[in-house]
C-alpha cells in the first residue's frame, strides 16, 4: 500500500514505496482490482573507484569512474563543481574531466535514482 490521491475518474496520483527490480501496480475499487501495469525503480548509484584518484589542480585530468547504476547519469562533480565534461560509458563506468580545484575533494555522480556515495580525488 502507498499514499494516493484520485485526481478524477481516469487518474490517480501515487508515491512509490521503496523497492527494487519491477514491480506490478494495480488498483482495487469498490468495483474490483484493475489489470496490473509494470514499475520499474530506478537504482540510486553506487560508486566503488577512481582511476586515477588525484591530479592536477587545473583540472583537465580524465578520470574514470567505476560502479553501478550509473546509466542516466546527468551530474558528476568534484567538491560540488560539476566535471568540465562526462560520458557515460556503461552502466558501471564514466568518463570525466576534473574541472580545476584544491585540496582533497570528493565525486559523486546524480542520476534520476539518486545521488552516490562519494570517493576521495586529490588536487597536486
Amino acid at each position: 500500500a502507498t499514499s494516493f490521491t484520485v485526481d478524477s475518474d481516469t487518474q490517480i496520483t501515487a508515491t512509490a514505496p521503496a523497492g527494487t527490480g519491477t514491480v506490478q501496480v494495480e488498483v482495487t475499487t469498490p468495483g474490483g482490482t484493475s489489470n496490473t501495469l509494470p514499475y520499474t525503480y530506478i537504482p540510486v548509484p553506487a560508486l566503488t573507484s577512481l582511476n586515477p584518484t588525484s591530479g592536477i589542480e587545473a583540472g583537465g585530468t580524465t578520470v574514470v569512474i567505476t560502479g553501478t547504476g550509473l546509466t542516466g547519469a546527468t551530474a558528476v562533480t568534484f567538491g560540488g563543481t560539476p566535471a568540465t565534461s562526462f560520458t557515460v560509458d556503461s552502466d558501471t563506468q564514466i568518463t570525466a574531466t576534473a574541472p580545476a580545484g584544491t585540496g582533497t575533494v570528493q565525486v559523486e555522480v546524480t542520476t534520476p535514482g539518486g545521488t552516490s556515495n562519494t570517493l576521495a580525488y586529490t588536487y597536486v
